[in-house]
């Protein structure tokens, strides 16, 4: 499944880019698609020129983005419906409900009302199972962690896809990136007719090479660029581990904050529930510090 970013929370409309030929500077206004492909000179993603009638001509990114549904769907039931049937028969003493409205707000505690997609216990621990199948505010994220965290129970947070994610790189979304970070770089996906069974995915570095160019400057000296690798800043590649059986391979964890350049994924401390596997990425990839 093949989609376009249509976000710009970590960007602005883009009236120039560089042109993969010759690494020339191209104005939106003053080019047509085929006088590309082109480059973002910041993120090295590959860009497409829009050409407008109610708004200036500019550069939109290219990247594939995740098989993720837009909006609440029946993929959020068929989540919700397979993982509780399974944790109810692994728990039976768990007490594992859907939507489960006994979390009121209590202003002398500083609790407010949520009502977490699926709640109940793993071997005593007090478990919260957000499954995300939209576009979710970073704020939102944080709210609903730590309140949960507040009432003392840990939260796994899992995103369901449409379809396979594959192996070609692709432009995790915000809230993507955020999980990512609070989960120590993992996330957590799931396919219809899985089960307990999730499918951990880091983000691990993608690069593209810039293109060679030789030219003049107006002294007569010849000049060069490109000709090497660079990372892309927001392109991955989907780096896949073990499949992990919820009921069986995960443990909790007392995550402390996470500072990052980019407050959009500073992460607060909190309670998470987590899979046991180690690392399976290259060291050459960060994983946010504990």
């Amino acid at each position: 499944m093949m989609e376009y970013d249509q976000e710009y929370d970590d960007s602005k409309i883009k009236l120039w880019a560089l042109r993969v030929e010759d690494n020339a500077t191209t104005w939106a206004y003053e080019t047509t698609k085929d006088d590309g492909p082109f480059y973002c000179p910041e993120t090295f993603e590959e860009l497409i020129v829009r050409k407008c009638t109610d708004k200036r001509d500019h550069f939109a990114y290219k990247s594939r983005l995740s098989p993720v549904a837009t909006k609440e769907s029946e993929l959020h039931n068929d989540c919700k419906n397979e993982l509780l049937e399974v944790l109810r028969g692994a728990f039976p003493e768990g007490k594992w409900e859907k939507e489960r409205d006994e979390f009121p707000a209590d202003k002398n505690k500083g609790y407010h009302k949520v009502r977490p997609d699926l709640s109940g216990r793993i071997n005593k621990n007090p478990v919260i199972i957000e499954i995300q199948t939209s576009n979710i505010s970073i704020d939102k994220i944080i709210h609903r962690t730590e309140q949960y965290s507040k009432r003392g129970a840990y939260i796994l947070w899992i995103i369901p896809l449409e379809s396979d994610l594959g192996n070609e790189n692709f432009r995790p979304r915000l809230f993507e990136r955020f999980l990512h970070t609070m989960f120590y770089g993992r996330v957590y996906y799931w396919c219809r007719g899985n089960g307990s069974n999730l499918i951990p995915v880091h983000y691990g570095k993608a690069e593209r090479y810039i293109e060679e160019s030789f030219w003049y400057d107006e002294e007569g000296n010849e000049m060069s660029a490109g000709g090497y690798f660079k990372p892309y800043l927001r392109v991955k590649k989907p780096v896949y581990g073990s499949f992990v059986d919820l009921a069986s391979d995960f443990k909790t964890d007392d995550r402390n904050s996470f500072e990052v350049e980019n407050d959009k994924l500073s992460v607060p401390k909190c309670k998470i529930f987590m899979d046991k596997n180690i690392r399976w990425w290259e060291k050459e990839d960060k994983i946010p510090a504990n």
